[in-house]
């Protein structure tokens, strides 16, 4: 048996030394950081407009309700009241009255205050003259001459 001089070369007829060999680990690997999303905006709620309730249609139209004409001559009762002596709102407004009885027409109300004004308008000027014929007659007994 030869002794080799190269301490690298190995006799060939001498079987290979095994040696332990050592655990294989995996290179540590950073760790990733998650994957997020890009933030959002939150969004107003989406609010649609009030709609205005739906009625049914009335199953047949309503009639036109048809406003009965004035009486004119009730009309001209009540200015009479205001402007002419106090008989003629009296005698106009009870003609106005049995017309809008017959008739049917509208300014009963009318007629009425006419007719009221003028009863008061009678019954202010009776004491007015009432008040007055007192005055003269106190007057009268009275002597206009004092004795001092």
């Amino acid at each position: 048996m030869s002794i080799p001089t190269d301490p690298t070369q190995q006799p060939q007829n001498s079987a290979p030394e095994q040696q332990p060999q050592a655990p294989q680990y995996a290179a540590p690997q950073q760790p990733q950081a998650p994957q997020y999303a890009a933030p959002q905006q939150p969004q107003a709620p989406q609010y649609a407009a009030p709609q205005p309730p739906q009625y049914a249609a009335p199953q047949q139209p309503y009639a036109a309700v048809q406003q009965k004409p004035t009486n004119t001559l009730s009309i001209i009762a009540l200015i009479s009241a205001f402007v002419l002596p106090f008989v003629v709102p009296v005698v106009l407004g009870h003609i106005s009255l049995s017309q809008i009885k017959k008739t049917g027409e509208g300014g009963r109300g009318l007629a009425l205050a006419a007719v009221i004004l003028g009863y008061v308008e009678i019954a202010l000027w009776l004491l007015f003259i009432i008040a007055m014929i007192a005055l003269v007659a106190i007057a009268a007994t009275t002597s206009s001459y004092s004795s001092f």
